[in-house]
């Protein structure tokens, strides 16, 4: 395929400094496609596997949790107080219409960031704390989101 029309599609403009832009630039004048068959899990080996949970893992870890709402958060920040509030509230929402089990899924973005975004395994270890500490409920699911 012609990169600068897939690019143009896709973003509606070639922006250079994009960063999935910059990705798809830097290998040549082509972009191949075809049948993509996974043959075993990617791993990072970065200590942080255990977060890159997969749509039928994430759904598992919902039921046996026992949720009865799901409701999510995707942040490539450290969780601050504000998002801590937001979060919280949500789930008091999620109360008071009547759900039992409310479960937060929290989801970090994974993959390409700002350049002074703070590393994802700072980010992942600050969620966990937060998480421990309580100022999420114990039961929040956390999984990287793939960018």
């Amino acid at each position: 395929y012609r990169k600068e029309e897939v690019i143009c599609r896709l973003f509606g403009g070639i922006d250079p400094d994009h960063p999935y832009i910059k990705e798809m630039m830097k290998g040549g004048p082509y972009l191949l496609g075809g049948e993509i068959e996974l043959l075993d899990r990617i791993k990072y080996f970065d200590g942080l596997d255990e977060f890159r949970l997969t749509p039928k893992e994430l759904r598992q870890r919902f039921v046996d949790a026992g949720a009865d709402a799901v409701y999510a958060f995707q942040t490539r920040n450290p969780t601050h107080a504000g998002h801590a509030y937001l979060m919280q509230d949500a789930g008091r929402q999620l109360n008071k219409m009547g759900f039992k089990k409310p479960l937060l899924w929290l989801t970090p973005l994974g993959g390409w960031t700002k350049s002074d975004d703070m590393p994802l395994d700072v980010r992942i270890n600050q969620h966990k704390v937060i998480i421990e500490e309580g100022m999420l409920p114990k039961s929040t699911v956390m999984a990287i989101w793939p960018s």
